[in-house]
């Protein structure tokens, strides 16, 4: 069931600012239902947001580290009047995951840090810093602690760029992850792809497996239609978002 009411989502000016991929997972997701979604890392609440935006009947989580961050997602969260809906939390999602109850989420969706530790300039911001590189959450801490919570049959989606894509898929099949869809988004037509998103179901082999691309821009560089279409769809009329660099 969809919501009429438009979401309010502030962010800092300074800092870490979201781009588009949170708008691309939050239209990926394909939640039942009554589906419990935990969003690890959800900075400013936007996914929660955006979510509870087009869906009245899930219950959502975010889990964030950084205070500053935790408190802009919070102030958004009751802004919206949807501290029934969405829940956020302020630590780390490994320590946090003791206490949340196992094996009891439908869901698990993350834009993680894109960046290996060791690879490039660290950004002395240190919110920019702690989501661009995996200095708290990596790839494989993220997906071996995601499976205690998830319930059989759980999925975890994700959005990562071009460059990890085998090593994304392998860390998922480690895990007894099975991909179920995927989509490589490009910038302009007839590029290379940037980042994809993908959707994996924990033990769950043989599943039908699809697999698409989708362009953000046309040639004068203003928004494809699919992505006009789905901005409208959220009834989001905040400013523009570019692709977020590598």
């Amino acid at each position: 069931m969809t919501t009429a009411q438009s979401p309010i989502i502030e962010q800092n000016e300074k800092g870490y600012r979201y781009s588009i991929e949170p708008f691309l997972l939050a239209d990926f997701i394909e939640p039942r239902p009554g589906d419990r979604i935990l969003d690890v890392g959800t900075g400013c609440g936007v996914i929660p947001l955006l979510l509870a935006r087009r869906y009245t009947d899930l219950e959502i989580m975010g889990i964030e580290i950084q205070s500053s961050l935790f408190k802009k997602a919070f102030y958004n969260v009751s802004q919206n009047g949807w501290e029934d809906r969405i829940k956020i939390l302020e630590g780390d999602f490994y320590q946090l995951a003791g206490d949340l109850k196992a094996a009891d989420w439908d869901g698990i969706i993350s834009n993680p840090p894109y960046r290996k530790k060791n690879s490039g300039r660290i950004n002395p911001c240190s919110e920019k810093a702690l989501a661009r590189h995996e200095l708290t959450l990596t790839l494989s801490s993220l997906v071996e602690t995601g499976v205690s919570l998830l319930r059989p049959g759980g999925k975890i989606i994700l959005a990562y760029p071009s460059s990890r894509l085998d090593e994304v898929v392998r860390e998922l099949e480690r895990h007894r992850f099975q991909a179920r869809r995927l989509v490589h988004v490009l910038g302009h037509e007839k590029t290379e792809p940037r980042f994809f998103l993908v959707e994996a179901a924990h033990e769950q082999e043989g599943s039908r497996f699809q697999e698409e691309t989708l362009t953000i821009y046309q040639p004068d560089g203003s928004y494809t239609p699919r992505l006009q279409d789905l901005y409208a769809s959220f009834d989001y009329t905040g400013r523009p978002h570019r692709l977020r660099k590598k």
